[in-house]
C-alpha cells in the first residue's frame, strides 16, 4: 500500500511507456497479468529485495521528468499561423501584430474577443494569435509562471523573428496586444525585447510587482483596465501568493521607463468601449515623451469588470492608436 500511495500519480504515460517495455508485457495467453505493484518492483527493484528504496524511487522520478519534457516538446507544436492580407504584396512593408489570449483560452478565443481579420484587410497589417502551452503564458510569477518549464518570452521573440524573415514586415512597427494573462505577457515582452517591440496594448493585465531591471529601450503602452475587475484588481493583489501591482503603480512605472513626462489634456475625451455599458464609460490619461514619439496611455474603464469585449468602433480606435506608433 505504501508503494501504491507513493506512485499513484505516475499516470498513463508511465504505465504505457515503462510497463510495456518490461518483461511482464509479454504475457502468455491465459496467464494472469502482474499487478501495478509487481510491475513497479520488476522494473525498478535493482537490488531485488522486493521493495523500492529511495535510490530506486529517484530513478522513477528522473524517468518521469524526461517523459514530461518529451510531452512538453510535443505540446510545443502549437498553432501559431501567420495571417496575411488577401492582397499581400511582397514589395510592400507591413506592420505586425501579435495578439495573446488569456489564461485557459487559446488563439481562436483571443480572435473572438478581439477580431482582427477585417481590420487587417482595411489597414494592411499581418497578425498572429498563437496558443500558449497549457492555455497560458509564463509571463510573471503572479500570472502565470507557475510551472517554470516554458520560456514563452523566447518562443514569442522567435515567432516574431521568423515572421519578419518570411514576410516583408516593417521592423519599426511590431506590436503586441493581450488579454489578462496575455496582457501580463505583453508587458514581459516589452521588457525583455524592447529592441524589437514598438508598442503594447494590454487588456486587464499588468507586469511584475518588482521589475528585475529597466527595459533598455522605450516601448509605447496603451493599458486598458476595468475599475471593478475582480480577477486582476485595479488596486493590485496576489495570485498564488505572488504579488502583482496596482494599475496605477504599474502605469507610473512604465511612464518612468518611457520617460513620458509631458501630460496631455484629455479631460474632455471619453470612449465608448464596453458593449454592456451605455454611453462613454472610459476615461483617458495620456503622457508623452518630449518629442511626442513615445506614448504611455491608460484607459480607465469605469465600473466594468474583467473581460468584456470592446465595441467594434473601439477596436478600430485601438488599432489606429497602435499603427500610429513607430520606432
Amino acid at each position: 500500500m505504501e508503494i501504491l500511495a507513493n506512485f499513484r500519480l505516475i499516470g498513463l504515460a508511465l504505465l504505457g511507456g515503462i510497463f510495456l517495455s518490461s518483461p511482464f508485457a509479454l504475457v502468455a495467453e491465459g496467464e494472469e497479468k502482474p499487478s501495478r505493484r509487481e510491475r513497479l518492483i520488476q522494473r525498478f527493484d535493482k537490488n531485488e529485495d522486493g521493495k523500492l528504496d529511495e535510490t530506486e524511487r529517484d530513478s522513477i522520478r528522473k524517468l518521469l521528468s524526461r517523459s514530461r519534457r518529451s510531452e512538453d516538446q510535443n505540446a510545443a507544436k502549437r498553432d501559431d499561423k501567420i495571417h496575411i492580407p488577401k492582397d499581400y504584396d511582397s514589395k510592400k512593408k507591413y506592420p505586425f501584430i501579435l495578439t495573446l489570449h488569456g489564461y485557459t483560452s487559446n488563439g481562436r478565443g483571443q480572435l473572438r474577443f478581439f477580431p482582427l481579420g477585417k481590420l487587417a484587410e482595411k489597414y494592411d497589417f499581418i497578425y498572429c494569435a498563437p496558443d500558449g502551452i497549457d492555455r497560458s503564458w509564463n509571463a510573471t510569477d503572479a500570472c502565470c509562471d507557475w510551472r517554470k518549464s516554458v520560456d514563452d518570452s523566447k518562443y514569442l521573440r522567435n515567432l516574431i523573428i521568423n515572421a519578419i524573415n518570411k514576410y516583408n514586415i516593417d521592423k519599426k512597427r511590431v506590436y503586441i496586444t493581450g488579454l489578462s494573462n496575455g496582457g501580463f505577457m505583453s508587458y514581459r515582452m516589452a521588457h525583455d525585447h524592447s529592441d524589437l517591440i514598438t508598442a503594447i496594448i494590454p487588456f486587464a493585465g499588468v507586469g511584475f510587482d518588482q521589475w528585475p531591471s529597466n527595459p533598455k529601450n522605450p516601448v509605447s503602452v496603451l493599458h486598458i483596465h476595468g475599475t471593478k475587475d475582480r480577477t486582476i484588481k485595479w488596486a493590485g493583489g496576489r495570485n498564488r501568493r505572488a504579488k502583482y501591482p496596482s494599475v496605477e503603480d504599474n502605469f507610473a512605472k512604465w511612464k518612468a521607463f518611457n520617460k513620458c513626462e509631458k501630460k496631455i489634456d484629455t479631460g474632455d475625451l471619453k470612449i465608448d468601449l464596453d458593449r454592456k455599458v451605455e454611453g462613454a464609460e472610459t476615461k483617458v490619461v495620456r503622457y508623452e515623451s518630449k518629442d511626442g514619439r513615445i506614448v504611455t496611455e491608460l484607459w480607465e474603464v469605469v465600473a466594468v469588470g474583467h473581460v468584456n469585449a470592446p465595441r467594434s468602433a473601439a477596436r478600430e480606435r485601438i488599432i489606429k492608436w497602435m499603427l500610429a506608433r513607430s520606432k
